[in-house]
């Protein structure tokens, strides 16, 4: 009632004038003709002053609001501005760190916390969802730089939109509290799958050579453990080792193709087949006789049986790179690039290598057993 009062006083005294005055000459005796006139043109001018007053205050009160709203929005649109470019800014501490920490993770979730308070919820959970599209394609080898790129510009053009357009917030729907638990789970993802990398990646020499001489030893000592007839696979640590430490001294022209091997068949013609492992960037295996490079047709045709992923040429009967049909239980490892699988984090992981190496050394057994069994059905 005050606050009515307050806005309306100037409107309530033109009413109280104007009444007063045709009360006041109800009530009074009727003066002459000129007096009249006069009164009136008093009350006139007085009432046409207050309106002018009243009109002239609306008017101004009206701009006031005008320019408060305005000042509001500037102030606002300032605030949003800001916002965005710390947000972008947060997120390209992520990416030119190329891995993400915990302290990212919490800075980026009050980002998107500040951006949700300017942000239509739709643009929001867009938003969220690119984040761990850019994060967990940071190391992406094959066209990293445009995946980036069309990644990043998919957020700009949310945070363009929310920030230009001036969008209501009121009817949009609600920001449905999950994606936060979708962010942390795409980011701990991320977290975890990066973390992996960079272990490898910062890997230094003599780590890279640690890593591969434990392969080759712990892979002839488990072929050992699996079959007694391996026994003469020899290949000593110190060997092995000067091997490794050439093989990492350069990038080209460097130093490969070596590894070992035994006799695993002894054919008709007396001749003996070996099981040979070596290493290019790969470590791969398979069969060739032991006096010769050359194979003849019947052995090809014998390892063919085996498993069609065998390859010939002059120095292999047949070799083949390690089975690697399934993500989760990968054999294949690549020692140069140390490409990222769940192969290689489990070499990696001192917890878990001398199982991985248990599974390689067993499936070389079957390839092998495999082999013998046709060979003597085939009589080689």
């Amino acid at each position: 009632m005050r606050k009515f009062l307050k806005d309306n006083t100037l409107a309530i005294i033109i009413v109280v004038v104007t009444f007063g005055g045709i009360i006041l000459f109800s009530v009074l005796p009727k003066p002459s003709v000129a007096l009249s006139s006069g009164i009136v043109a008093i009350i006139s001018a007085i009432t046409g002053v207050l309106l002018t007053v009243l009109v002239t205050k609306s008017l101004l009160d009206k701009q006031s609001e005008n320019e408060k709203d305005k000042d509001k929005s500037a102030k606002v649109f300032e605030e949003k501005l800001q916002i965005y470019k710390e947000f972008l800014s947060k997120l390209n501490e992520v990416v030119k760190a190329e891995k993400i920490s915990d302290a990212h993770v919490k800075d980026l979730i009050f980002q998107i916390s500040y951006i949700t308070m300017h942000t239509p919820p739709s643009r929001v959970n867009t938003i969220v969802n690119q984040i761990g599209t850019v994060i967990k394609e940071i190391d992406s080898d094959e066209g990293k730089y445009k995946k980036l790129a069309d990644n990043t510009r998919i957020i700009v053009l949310e945070l363009q939109q929310a920030l230009y357009k001036n969008e209501k917030l009121e009817g949009e729907t609600k920001i449905d509290a999950t994606i936060f638990d979708s962010l942390a789970i795409n980011l701990n993802d991320a977290i975890s799958e990066n973390q992996q990398l960079t272990e490898m990646k910062e890997l230094d020499t003599e780590e890279k050579i640690e890593l591969q001489t434990y392969f080759w030893m712990e892979l002839t000592k488990q072929l050992k453990v699996i079959n007694s007839k391996y026994e003469d696979v020899n290949f000593n640590e110190e060997k092995i080792k000067d091997d490794v430490i050439k093989y990492y001294a350069r990038a080209r022209n460097r130093y490969r193709q070596f590894g070992f091997g035994f006799e695993v068949y002894k054919a008709k013609s007396d001749r003996k087949v070996g099981f040979y492992v070596e290493i290019e960037n790969e470590y791969y295996y398979g069969f060739a006789w032991t006096d010769n490079p050359s194979s003849d047709e019947d052995l090809k045709q014998i390892i063919k049986q085996v498993s069609p992923k065998y390859n010939s040429n002059t120095a292999w009967a047949g070799w083949r790179y390690p089975d690697s049909s399934t993500e989760e239980n990968r054999h294949d490892l690549n020692f140069w690039k140390l490409t990222q699988h769940s192969g290689m984090k489990r070499l990696i992981n001192k917890s878990t290598r001398e199982e991985l190496i248990k599974e390689i050394a067993k499936e070389m057994d079957e390839q092998i057993k495999k082999f013998i069994e046709i060979s003597e059905r085939e009589k080689l």
